[in-house]
């Protein structure tokens, strides 16, 4: 099942003052495919990528804090697809697919997955 498909946002609070190097990790963020930005004008920032992204972004970096924010970000996670199937074991391809917004490919990866096929 392609659950990193949907974007995940992560708050980094007091993001400028708690890193050494900000462009280094800003680039790191780039490399590895997430996005990372101030929250308007303040000190906060918001790291937003799909879940395998983040998961890379959090080894690269380096960065012990950040490290443990996608952690937590991630240990709850569970993709649209995911959701839609645990509250109706029984729907059917097309419902799944109108309801996540998934594609046809990664509705029957689900179904399987989910039915340990």
């Amino acid at each position: 099942m392609e659950k990193s498909r949907f974007l995940i946002t992560i708050r980094l609070n007091s993001f400028v003052h708690r890193v050494e190097d900000k462009s280094a990790v800003l680039a790191c963020a780039a490399d590895s495919g997430c996005t990372l930005k101030r929250i308007r004008r303040s000190r906060n920032w918001t790291l937003s990528g799909e879940a395998t992204q983040l998961t890379k972004f959090a080894l690269e970096a380096n960065v012990g804090w950040i490290s443990v924010a996608v952690d937590k970000a991630l240990e709850g996670y569970k993709s649209p697809i995911q959701e839609v199937l645990e509250k109706d074991p029984e729907i059917t391809v097309a419902d799944l697919m109108f309801q996540s917004g998934c594609t046809l490919a990664e509705a029957r990866a689900a179904i399987d997955e989910f039915e340990g096929l």
